[in-house]
């Protein structure tokens, strides 16, 4: 099993204009589940959640935009991830089933690689009117205690168990992540480090040991707004420390 380790020492950040090419290693190509597809949070065993089996071959006769499956304990997350060749915006207002339904679905933009060997990619969900929709759950780690108590987040591709830590939550202005940094740019990669690390927001949660992430980790970003405040976004920012295949890569050259 492949792990990446916290570092240590003080973050340097290659402000270049150095282009990073994406060269993933594949997510495999096997059937990791024999069930119905719909996998439960019930359906975990013990205390890891790697014991858990998604079925792509089920999932993917339902819908092939399901690429991944996204589960963070007690954060009432524990849904497919998809990417449409449509459009960035048509998981917005379509069900997992790519059926027309408010509620949407959790899905990541055509910017990001469904390998997960982006700097940074970004999922995409909706918090809903009454807070009950698929990332409402985000805004449970704003809360210090239950920030603090909640480390990880396990992303599920075919043949792949994805594990990451958790470093960053906090409210921003409600802008595209992927249209203001240039994650193909080691110097739009440090952009984002420097404004995460330099928000001066009292109510970010930032857990120690990971001020030194930097352009050559693999971060994902969850993003969810309140349809009421229109005008900022919830993000929670976790980095991977776990690739179970060990086939998450990616070449940066100059």
């Amino acid at each position: 099993m492949q792990k990446i380790m916290k570092r240590t020492g003080i973050m340097s950040l290659l402000i270049l204009v150095t282009a990073m090419v994406c060269a993933c290693g594949g997510t495999g190509t096997g059937n990791t589940g024999n069930g119905s597809g719909l996998r439960q949070a019930e359906s975990f065993a013990g205390e890891s959640a790697a014991d858990a089996q998604v079925d792509f071959e089920v999932l993917r006769e339902k819908n092939p935009d399901i690429f991944a499956w996204l589960y963070i304990p007690d954060a009432a997350i524990d849904c497919p991830v998809l990417q449409s060749e449509q459009s960035d915006t048509f998981y917005e207002n379509h069900n997992a089933y790519g059926e027309e339904d408010d509620t949407g679905a959790v899905y990541i933009e055509l910017a990001n690689l469904t390998g997960m060997c982006d700097f940074n990619t970004v999922l995409h969900g909706k918090t809903g009117t009454d807070e009950t929709g698929l990332f409402a759950g985000l805004y449970r780690f704003a809360d210090p205690d239950f920030f603090k108590g909640h480390e990880y987040a396990y992303l599920y591709l075919d043949g792949n168990v994805l594990t990451y830590e958790i470093f960053a939550a906090y409210e921003r202005e409600n802008t595209s992540l992927i249209r203001t940094y240039d994650f193909t740019y080691l110097s739009g990669c440090g952009q984002f480090l420097d404004d995460l690390y330099g928000t001066r927001d009292m109510d970010m949660n930032l857990r120690e040991g990971w001020e030194n992430v930097s352009a050559y980790n693999y971060v994902i970003t969850l993003t969810t707004q309140k349809e009421e405040r229109a005008e900022s976004q919830f993000v929670v920012v976790a980095v991977l420390i776990e690739d179970a295949a060990g086939t998450i890569n990616r070449v940066v050259t100059e």
